[in-house]
């Protein structure tokens, strides 16, 4: 028994030592490199935390049923796509589920949601990469922020910056021109 115990501590740490898979990508939708960039950010965030981020990415099946065959203990997050349904979920624990905003992530407004704009987006061709990518960084940097922890893999909230800061300026700049037509029309009568 003492042998068998040695053998699973010695195997356990093995497998840590050359990185847990935090992304299941079994029919090949996401790119090496990005499924490379997610097990980078997955492993920082359970070294630093202890929370497993998994990411399962699909071809077909059922939400439900792709998360139960995963069988994650306590404290998880699980981000799940199935690309032929057009659907995405984040399955937690309950307290893992208090570190993030799901319903933010999971939005379809282009100034909030990290996931859904990118992927009813008719733009580019490579849309579930960027995706997964961007609704996995976001759930992993609002964990590590809700905990007082940096991420050095994080792909950071700058594009996001970026993004509102041009809305806001065209916006204004449209906001600006119907103010000066309207008062154009009443000074003119």
């Amino acid at each position: 028994m003492k042998k068998f115990a040695l053998i699973f501590i010695i195997f356990l740490c093995q497998n840590l030592a050359w990185g847990a898979n935090f992304v299941i990508n079994n029919d090949e939708i996401l790119s090496q490199k990005v499924s490379q960039k997610l097990n980078e950010i997955g492993s920082e965030l359970y070294e630093k935390s202890g929370i497993n981020l998994v990411v399962g990415v699909y071809k077909d099946g059922e939400l439900d049923a792709l998360f139960k065959e995963q069988n994650l203990s306590s404290p998880f997050a699980f981000l799940a796509l199935i690309r032929d349904k057009k659907k995405v979920e984040i399955f937690a624990d309950s307290k893992t589920s208090q570190l993030f905003n799901k319903e933010q992530i999971l939005s379809p407004n282009p100034e909030s949601g990290t996931i859904i704009p990118i992927l009813v987006s008719k733009n580019g061709k490579d849309i579930y990469n960027a995706a997964i990518l961007n609704g996995y960084a976001d759930i992993a940097e609002q964990i590590s922020e809700s905990l007082n922890l940096k991420l050095e893999s994080g792909i950071g909230s700058s594009n996001k910056t970026t993004l509102n800061f041009l809305r806001f300026f065209v916006y204004g700049l449209i906001g600006l021109f119907v103010v000066i037509i309207f008062y154009k029309k009443v000074k003119n009568g």
